[in-house]
């Protein structure tokens, strides 16, 4: 069953009126809540139906959606490149994980679900600074971003550049932290190049 907070912020997310920070946040939650995303296609599909029975000179959009939402799309970064994403409950624990994350790490969903990545993606190489600012930065529930060294699962070090987000609920408890990775190089001295 969907949380109210979750309906909520899907009414929030349909009518437009969610801050770009917000819409950005919630829509990290879509890529991997199909129950969410379900509601949501019911919730658009109701707004349809409004829009039709009531006809478009009578439910017209906020003057300020258009320049809004186009101000939202050529700001966005066009990229072909395919993020990986994991996702944990509170404690750390990997609740959800895209297929390019699995093939990052080398690790399939049924061998990630439950884990810490850190205790499964870190090693030698990696930096124990950048790992203790990530833990202030959840702890305190603050996005951070960090360039790392992971290691495959065959042992293989790989530069990550890993963008989390913590997903709050209305109180500021955590529902989810979501991490974007993406690959980066290594230098020669085994530090990940941007």
């Amino acid at each position: 069953m969907l949380s109210e907070l979750l309906q909520d912020r899907a009414a929030l997310y349909v009518s437009g009126v969610m801050t770009a920070p917000e819409r950005e946040n919630f829509e990290l939650v879509l890529t991997f809540h199909t129950e969410l995303g379900a509601h949501l296609t019911k919730l658009q599909d109701v707004v349809s139906h409004v829009v039709l029975a009531y006809g478009s000179t009578t439910v017209t959009p906020p003057e300020a959606l258009k320049p809004r939402l186009l101000d939202s799309i050529s700001t966005r970064p066009q990229s072909s490149e395919v993020d990986a994403i994991v996702v944990t409950d509170p404690t750390g624990a990997i609740e959800w994980a895209s297929t390019g994350f699995s093939e990052m790490c080398g690790y399939p969903m049924s061998e990630l679900q439950g884990r810490k990545p850190g205790h499964l993606l870190q090693g030698p190489g990696t930096d124990p600074t950048a790992i203790q600012r990530i833990r202030n930065a959840l702890h305190a529930r603050r996005p951070c971003r960090e360039a790392l060294v992971n290691y495959h699962k065959d042992g293989t070090p790989y530069g990550a550049d890993v963008a989390i987000t913590p997903i709050l609920d209305d109180a500021g408890e955590a529902l989810w932290f979501v991490a974007k990775e993406r690959l980066l190089a290594l230098s020669a001295a085994g530090v990940p190049v941007a």
